[in-house]
């Protein structure tokens, strides 16, 4: 059987290149900024849905927004209608970087790696969080993997 590299279905894309800027924003994303504001620099897509991010708090909103009703990309999350945290979708959302290195996309064990390095040397403070997904506050970045219809899992990362 044949190896298949979870990347190959990104490869080639249109897909949106954008950076992380630790603690500051994701692509054209600023923390702070309304939904208004989140909508406005999103050309091209459209937001599909509404919900309640958070069980336990009635004023975390989440707003996710997408190229088509089947193509989430962007995850917005908002507490007392400010941006707080972003999640980008594997398969669907923008290309983002961090420093040079892909964040999504990737295989979870090249980025957990990745972060194990920066904390040996001193770069970030790498932990994991209670979910078990590894992180680093400094930055403001936690991973989440994301499962795709061909079986691979893909890094969604949380910003």
């Amino acid at each position: 059987m044949a190896v298949v590299d979870p990347r190959d279905a990104l490869m080639g894309s249109t897909r949106a290149g954008w950076e992380l800027m630790p603690l500051e924003g994701v692509g054209p994303l600023c923390f702070g900024v309304s939904i208004t504001e989140v909508a406005a620099v999103l050309p091209g897509m459209t937001e599909l849905r509404r919900f309640q991010a958070d069980p336990s708090s009635r004023e975390t909103l989440g707003v996710e927004f997408g190229l088509g009703p089947a193509e989430p990309a962007v995850y917005a999350y908002f507490v007392g209608s400010r941006l707080f945290c972003v999640a980008v979708d594997a398969v669907h959302g923008p290309q983002v970087t961090l420093w040079g290195r892909e964040l999504t996309g990737c295989i979870p064990a090249d980025l957990e790696r990745f972060l194990s390095h920066a904390h040996e040397c001193g770069v970030i403070d790498a932990s994991y969080g209670p979910r078990g997904n590894p992180g680093a506050n400094g930055l403001g970045l936690v991973v989440r993997v994301q499962e795709v219809s061909c079986g691979h899992r893909r890094l969604l990362p949380v910003w």
